[in-house]
């Protein structure tokens, strides 16, 4: 089993029900700092066997295997907008997770918040390469 990291870096993260939760005082605070409308933060190092999300939760970390990954895709949506991700699509739009439970995870890698950039495109790149 080859456990070389392929990719690693900081990320933020929320699930689509959070997001569809999120009151207009969260959403408000977005369009400051969208890091508001983000609950999960930690490193994401991805590896052949495992996509590994640290400090997901008081719990700890998370880690998804290729295939629990149905869907892997970069893009804004109705709940998670171009207004409040910086309104590039190439730089700002989320890696979207949908995994074969019904779970959808809406990620940020190395978001820089001034610049409202982001690595995701080379994250879905790498994520779309792991999930084959």
């Amino acid at each position: 089993m080859n456990t070389s990291i392929i990719r690693s870096s900081e990320y933020i993260a929320a699930l689509r029900t959070e997001l569809s939760d999120a009151g207009p005082a969260k959403r408000a605070a977005a369009l400051i700092n969208q890091r508001a409308l983000f609950p999960h933060r930690g490193k994401a190092i991805l590896t052949a066997p495992q996509l590994e999300l640290t400090s997901w939760d008081t719990k700890g970390s998370i880690t998804l295997s290729p295939t629990s990954v149905r869907r892997v895709t970069r893009q804004f949506d109705k709940h998670y907008g171009a207004f409040i991700g910086g309104a590039s699509a190439k730089w700002g739009a989320p890696v979207i997770l949908e995994l074969k439970d019904g779970t959808v995870m809406y990620i940020l890698f190395n978001h820089r918040a001034f610049l409202e950039k982001t690595d995701n495109p080379d994250w879905e790149d790498a994520l779309l390469e792991w999930q084959l």
